[in-house]
């Protein structure tokens, strides 16, 4: 097995292992709430189990993706760019040291909807990518189907989405803070995305014409 093979299995394997234990501990989640649960099952109980099952999907395919992927045709190169994608990455996960507020129905309804949509467009998102998902500004294929003829960039739409109910469900001037900073750095993830993919694929520009919003169709 040469170097390069080798180093391609450390880059899949902790982000693989990392979706599976956390999918282990929502799958127990899920099974409190299907078998367990002995309280009321009004609506907060269902967006949760609903979100919950959202963010299983999620991590299992984040997982069985990264360890099938295919061998990236070209990498950006630098430092930067990879810390820029680790952050934005591990960002949001800071938002569970956040202190609790009082939680109430309405408003934790509205937010795990929210949770729920930023999932599954995160799920249908990455079905796309496929064996070209990736973490890393990495240029693989050239996705152009499916919600990415809508927008350049749905998984982080997914993320913003996410992003908003967890400020309805867990309101504070921290976690607007947090979600402010993640959403800067995946902008400048983007860029750093579009620019290999730019040099990889002649077709791209035509692409990025063709789906001129990164985000938002007619607003950004």
């Amino acid at each position: 097995m040469n170097g390069a093979v080798l180093y391609d299995l450390a880059m899949r394997l902790p982000l693989a292992v990392l979706m599976l234990y956390n999918a282990l501990f929502v799958g127990r989640d899920i099974h409190a709430h299907l078998f367990l649960w002995s309280g009321p099952r009004g609506l907060t109980y269902g967006t949760t189990v609903a979100s919950l099952v959202a963010t299983e999907a999620y991590l299992l395919l984040v997982a069985a993706f990264t360890l099938v992927r295919l061998r990236p045709v070209r990498k950006l190169s630098g430092v930067v760019p990879r810390i820029t994608a680790l952050a934005a990455g591990l960002l949001p996960a800071s938002i569970a040291w956040l202190p609790k507020a009082p939680p109430m129905p309405g408003r934790q309804a509205a937010g795990t909807l929210l949770i729920i949509a930023g999932m599954a467009l995160a799920v249908v998102s990455i079905g796309w990518l496929g064996k070209s998902f990736s973490v890393m500004p990495e240029a693989r294929r050239l996705i152009t189907g499916g919600p990415y003829r809508l927008v350049r960039h749905p998984v982080y739409l997914a993320t913003l989405i996410q992003g908003t109910g967890i400020i309805l469900i867990y309101p504070s001037m921290a976690a607007i803070l947090i979600y402010t900073v993640e959403m800067i750095l995946q902008i400048i993830r983007m860029g750093y995305e579009e620019r290999v993919l730019r040099d990889t694929f002649p077709e791209y520009d035509d692409y990025a014409r063709r789906t001129s919003a990164r985000l938002v169709p007619r607003l950004y």
